[in-house]
């Protein structure tokens, strides 16, 4: 077969991938756009790594095939060298030379004569904001500075596709965030198209255009992160995007009276005691009980997370909730509340809508 659109610079066909008896890559599917930045997430031995270096041409794969640029670059006999693939890699362990300078680690892989290299390492240190750092070696600038000299060797040949493996797990957090900001300008400015890897699900959403989420070897779920986040495939794919709560008919019975049309309709459905409701943290509306009105909650724990509150609200049924409301509002251990529900997904055992707001 050939790459299917123009516009497409990556086509991956029914990938599958063994390691011994382990099946990491199992049937994969997908195609990146020009100038489209995907987000692969997943847990951790996922086959998410392996389907990166897959598409770098690091490792043979055991059938299907790899379109990139509209040409085929592997198949079960067949794997194109890395260096003839126009793509740029970086990679949780940054790999500068210690022993070069700043200038030198970002020109290894230019071609051209020695003014050429020059005028291209300026352009790379002028995008990623260091310039005056030519001569600087990797041990005397920071983690943060080490990842965009990182980007800028892989972007400094001019690749149409680039490649991020966990680039920012090493990094504490603050940094993290700003270097994952800086990065994707950097990157939206030059119009590569680019596929980041990672186990966090925030940086994916944040990141990608497009999500594909992997669980033991195979693509679950594929959508944009608004559609991954409200309308999840799964309970699995549910859970490992966002803190999830799971309700059954024995909860809901409790919040009948008090959430009016909501609650009436998921009943009218005639639920089973195997179907599911999900409903996240912050969909649900919560309210102190008034004097002389029924609960059908009480507080349990609070966590105050600064922007937000994070409250455990056990049912009447039992059942322990997680809800999320402004850190604003004042609330206390075993305070009496009303809980009602503003949007839900609904995980059936049949055949019925699947989603639903308030």
């Amino acid at each position: 077969m050939s790459n299917p659109e123009t516009n497409t610079i990556l086509h991956c066909h029914s990938i599958s991938k063994k390691f011994g008896q382990l099946t990491v890559l199992d049937q994969i599917s997908f195609h990146l756009r020009k100038q489209e930045f995907l987000s692969i997430l997943g847990p951790s031995g996922c086959g998410k790594s392996t389907l990166l270096r897959v598409i770098a041409g690091l490792e043979s794969i055991d059938s299907g095939q790899v379109f990139l640029h509209g040409e085929l670059a592997s198949n079960s006999k067949k794997i194109q060298a890395t260096e003839n693939r126009n793509l740029g890699m970086v990679f949780q362990d940054i790999s500068l030379f210690p022993h070069l300078s700043v200038a030198n680690n970002i020109a290894f892989g230019l071609k051209g004569n020695a003014s050429q290299k020059k005028l291209r390492v300026e352009e790379m240190l002028a995008l990623i904001d260091l310039e005056g750092y030519e001569e600087k070696k990797p041990y005397e600038i920071s983690g943060g500075e080490q990842q965009r000299v990182a980007l800028a060797r892989a972007f400094a040949p001019n690749p149409g596709l680039i490649l991020l493996d966990e680039p920012f797990s090493s990094l504490d957090s603050k940094l993290r965030i700003q270097l994952r900001k800086d990065l994707y300008k950097i990157l939206r400015t030059t119009k590569v198209s680019v596929i980041l890897v990672t186990h966090d699900q925030m940086e994916a959403f944040i990141f990608g255009d497009r999500l594909l989420v992997m669980q033991k070897g195979k693509i679950v779920q594929e959508g944009t992160p608004v559609e991954i986040y409200h309308h999840p495939a799964s309970p699995w794919v549910a859970s490992f995007v966002g803190e999830s709560n799971f309700l059954s008919v024995k909860d809901l019975d409790d919040m009948i009276e008090k959430d009016g049309g909501l609650i009436r309709d998921l009943l009218e459905m005639e639920l089973t005691e195997l179907d599911r409701i999900l409903v996240r943290p912050e969909d649900f509306i919560m309210d102190p009980v008034p004097n002389g009105e029924k609960e059908n909650g009480v507080i349990e724990s609070i966590e105050f997370c600064g922007d937000q509150t994070e409250l455990a609200v056990k049912l009447r049924s039992g059942t322990l909730v997680q809800t999320s409301v402004s850190s604003r509002a004042a609330w206390h251990i075993d305070q009496k509340v009303q809980l009602k529900i503003k949007h839900f997904r609904l995980f059936s055992a049949l055949d019925r809508p699947v989603t639903g707001k308030k």
